[in-house]
């Protein structure tokens, strides 16, 4: 090689400024790849790990609110009918902790083998009543053998929004009588049911005297007399049009007695709250009655 060429080649290859050989542009281009790839695998990992703590985080937390919510559930047989409100209220302001208990409360409903609780539970579900999973829940109720329980779970249907919709809740409640599905405390408190909600308990109980027994009919114009109010004559001028001549003869001796009024305004299931309503149900119930 000759001296010019040399010397050509030497600058072109020769680094400025003495310093070591320079990179190819490719070589320079793979290496940052490389640390990009590895930044990302890092950052993917610890999002990951992130993630994982946070879902278990998630997870433990849900476990301690259940357990808080079932010692809830647990306690409700304890505490009065003023506490069991004001817990009702509580919930009704927080959506999110209801959204919690309400499954807790459906299981209760299903399982619960305490009188005491079952009634509790049911008291509570009064504020969440227009749910139609709660709905059904209470409904299914109407056939259980403790008749506190079944009285207490109509009673709360009762409740349902609006007043037809209870109405016909009730009226389903009623048709279930001869079948057995429903028990007699069951029927009471739909009968009270009905005859408080007015015109739209009036319209379903008129469907549905022809399938009552003669019994029931009685029990019921001794109810309406005794329990009064705004509804009372309304309900003795639908009584009183009844098939059976003993319906019609009673309906007329209440019309000649003074109007009593109670000082409550719903019989409760026998053996529940007030005496004067146990007593009304179970006198006005006949032994031939237990299958209406």
């Amino acid at each position: 090689m000759s001296d010019a060429t040399y010397s050509q080649t030497s600058k072109i290859s020769a680094p400025v400024g003495g310093g070591l050989p320079m990179e190819s542009p490719e070589h320079a281009a793979g290496f940052w790849g490389r640390v990009l790839v590895a930044v990302s695998a890092c950052v993917l990992t610890v999002s990951i790990v992130g993630s994982a703590a946070f879902l278990w985080f998630r997870i433990q937390e849900r476990r301690e609110l259940r357990t808080r919510v079932q010692g809830f559930i647990a306690s409700l047989e304890n505490r009065t009918d003023a506490e069991l409100a004001d817990r009702a209220a509580q919930l009704r302001g927080k959506p999110k902790v209801a959204e919690y208990v309400l499954p807790e409360i459906r299981r209760a409903l299903r399982a619960s083998r305490s009188e005491d609780q079952l009634c509790a539970v049911i008291r509570l579900c009064e504020a969440f009543v227009d749910r139609r999973e709660i709905e059904t829940a209470l409904f299914e109720l109407r056939g259980d053998r403790r008749e506190v329980v079944a009285g207490a779970a109509v009673d709360a249907l009762a409740k349902v929004q609006p007043a037809e919709r209870a109405a016909e809740l009730l009226g389903q409640v009623l048709a279930g009588a001869a079948s057995g599905e429903t028990v007699p405390a069951g029927v009471d408190s739909a009968c009270a049911g009905l005859f408080r909600l007015g015109a739209a308990g009036r319209a379903e109980i008129e469907k549905r005297l022809e399938s009552m027994t003669v019994d029931r009919r009685l029990w019921l114009v001794k109810y309406v007399n005794e329990v009064g109010g705004p509804y009372r004559e309304s309900w003795l001028t639908l009584l009183g049009a009844d098939t059976d001549a003993g319906v019609r003869e009673a309906v007329a001796r209440a019309r000649v007695m003074p109007e009593p009024i109670l000082s409550v305004r719903v019989p409760a299931p026998q053996g529940v709250g007030d005496d004067n309503q146990a007593h009304l149900a179970s006198e006005a119930r006949r032994p031939g009655d237990a299958g209406d």
